[in-house]
Formats: structure tokens, C-alpha cells, sequence
């Protein structure tokens, strides 16, 4: 079971990989708790090792649940989750011109982060970056659009090529004026401290 997790998780979305390496720990506990009863001598230790496991898989069931990417820390999702940004995931070029129109009529700049299920880059600015304190204050009266392009169909292409892209990840920004400061874009990873300074001098520059 171990062996077909680590094939699968390759090729499914992360949170759906939370869920495959749940199986084998949970199948593990349950087979550790039946030999404990079996084996009186060892009784203890496989008892141990089965609340272990038990509680790993139930804590990956969870994480899963929760958003969570992480196996190795599936705990981490409910931090992250108390501090998530609110994104709203825009599917379409009509979308995002509707979402900056309306960011646009009532004075408030945008973000648009572009990403996807398998973007790791993306996770981690998920993880580390906007849940940083600095950066959600620079953000706070932003309007944040995310354009999801994990199944590359016509629409998620027509909003690369809006931008001129070729995928994630990419973070653009719009003044209140409703035009993007295009010479401030994120392309890749970029810690907390940068990016809050990136967004302050977007949203601070003309046009």
C-alpha cells in the first residue's frame, strides 16, 4: 500500500496525496493493534506503534480535509487555514475583468495570483507567504483573485496568454485605478518580508 501511495501521490492533487498516505498508516495501525493482542510479550510496544500510526492517519485524514499539502507536518494545515487569505478563484478572462471592474468601482486594488494543484512553488507562497503578518496588512483593502489554471483548458490558456504567461506561479497587481502596475509581477517563490514590500510599492506607484 505504501509502495502504490508513493506512485500515486505523483499524479493526484496534494490534498488527495494527504489521503493516500492516510490508507497505509491507518491499515498499519489496525494490523499493529491485531498482533498486539496476539502477542502478549509485546503487547505494549505494538500498542504504542498502533496509537502512533492511528493518530498519524487520522491526523492526515484531517490536514486533508483542512487544505493540507504537507505529509511530513499535516498539523500545519489548521495554522494555516486560521490565517488563510480570502481568494476569490476567478475561471475566466470575463471573470477577471468583472473582479478588478468591481475592485475598481469601490476604490480597492488587486491581486491576482495565478496557480495550480501541482505548482509547488505555489504551495509554498501559500504557506509561508501570505500567511505573514506584514503581508496581509499590506493587502488588507485588496480585492485577491486567483486564477486556478490546474486543468490547462481553453479558458485557463486564455488567461495566461491575457498576461502573456506560461503558467504558475504569477502574481500581478492593479491599482485602484484598475490598471495592472505590470512592472511589479511575481514570477516564482518569494519570501514574506520581499513580498510585502513588492506589494506596498505596487499598490504605492502610478499608474
Amino acid at each position: 500500500l505504501a509502495v502504490a501511495a508513493w506512485m500515486l501521490v505523483r499524479i493526484v492533487p496534494e490534498r488527495v496525496a494527504l489521503l493516500l498516505w492516510a490508507v497505509p498508516a491507518l491499515v498499519l495501525a489496525a494490523l499493529l493493534w491485531a498482533e498486539s493482542r496476539a502477542r502478549s510479550a509485546a503487547a505494549w510496544g505494538l500498542r504504542v506503534a498502533g496509537v502512533v500510526a492511528g493518530l498519524y492517519g487520522v491526523a492526515l485524514t484531517a490536514a486533508s480535509a483542512l487544505g493540507g499539502t504537507d505529509p511530513l507536518a499535516p498539523l500545519a494545515a489548521l495554522g494555516a487555514r486560521a490565517h488563510a487569505l480570502p481568494f476569490h478563484v476567478i475561471k475566466s478572462v470575463a471573470d477577471l475583468d468583472r473582479g478588478v471592474a468591481e475592485a475598481k468601482a469601490s476604490g480597492r486594488t488587486v491581486l491576482v495570483d495565478f496557480s495550480a494543484d501541482w505548482c509547488t512553488s505555489c504551495k509554498e507562497m501559500e504557506r509561508y507567504t501570505f500567511t505573514d503578518p506584514a503581508v496581509q496588512a499590506a493587502l488588507r483593502n485588496t480585492v485577491l483573485l486567483r486564477a486556478d489554471v490546474t486543468r490547462n483548458d481553453a479558458d485557463d490558456a486564455a488567461l495566461l496568454r491575457r498576461f502573456g504567461i506560461f503558467g504558475p506561479p504569477t502574481i500581478a497587481f492593479y491599482g485602484a485605478d484598475g490598471r495592472e502596475r505590470s512592472g511589479y509581477r511575481v514570477v516564482g517563490y518569494m519570501k514574506a518580508d520581499a513580498f510585502a514590500s513588492r506589494t506596498r510599492a505596487a499598490f504605492g506607484s502610478p499608474p
